[in-house]
C-alpha cells in the first residue's frame, strides 16, 4: 500500500510557505485565473504594472488575476520568486503530476467548479456519503481523488461525457441531443 502524507506547504527557495489546501481555494484559484471576472482591484493592479513596464492590457489583467491566485494559495504570504510560487501552485493544482497530454494538446473545458458545484456535491453524496458543504476541510488532491473516481451514474459524470463528446462522431440527430444536454 502507498501511503503519503498530502502537502500543505511547499519549498521555494531555502524558505517553506504553508498553503492552503483545501479543495475550496484551489477551486476559487481556478476561478480567478480562469473566469471572466476581473475585479477593481486588479484592474488597478493592471494599471499600475502598465505604467511601470511596456505590457499589454489582457497581459497585465492575467497578471493580475495570477497574483490574487497566490495571496489566496499562500494566505497572504506571497513568496518573492513569484515564477516558482506559481510553477508550485500550478504542481499542487494538478495534484503533484506532470499531465504530459495538456503539453501535446489543448483539453476541452468539460467541468466549471463554480457552475457545476451542485452536481459534484451531489456525486460526493450519491457515492462516498460526503456532503461539500458541510466538511470543514477535505485536502485538494484527496478531493481529486474521490471525484475522478465518482461513479459514471451519478449526473456531474453524465455532464462531462455530453460536453466532452467529439461531436464529429455522431449522425445529425445525436449531436442535436449532445448540444442540447
Amino acid at each position: 500500500m502507498i501511503r503519503r502524507e498530502l502537502p500543505v506547504s511547499v519549498d521555494i527557495g531555502s524558505e517553506t510557505y504553508k498553503i492552503d489546501a483545501d479543495f475550496r481555494t484551489i477551486m476559487n484559484v481556478e476561478g480567478i485565473i480562469f473566469g471572466k471576472k476581473v475585479t477593481d482591484d486588479q484592474k488597478k493592479f493592471a494599471a499600475e504594472m502598465m505604467k511601470e513596464i511596456d505590457i499589454e492590457e489582457k497581459d497585465a489583467i492575467q497578471n493580475a488575476k495570477y497574483y490574487d491566485a497566490l495571496k489566496l494559495f499562500y494566505k497572504d504570504n506571497v513568496p518573492d520568486d513569484l515564477e516558482e510560487a506559481m510553477e508550485k501552485m500550478l504542481w499542487f493544482y494538478s495534484c503533484g503530476k506532470e499531465d504530459k497530454q495538456s503539453k501535446t494538446k489543448t483539453k476541452k473545458k468539460v467541468i466549471s467548479f463554480e457552475y457545476d458545484f451542485d452536481y459534484i456535491n451531489a456525486g460526493f453524496m450519491q457515492d462516498y456519503k460526503i456532503d461539500l458543504f458541510e466538511v470543514d476541510f477535505l485536502h485538494w488532491w484527496k478531493f481529486m481523488s474521490l471525484f475522478s473516481a465518482l461513479h459514471d451514474d451519478c449526473k456531474i459524470c453524465e455532464i462531462i461525457g455530453y460536453r466532452g463528446a467529439e461531436l464529429k462522431n455522431f449522425d445529425k440527430e445525436q449531436r442535436k441531443r449532445i448540444r442540447e444536454m
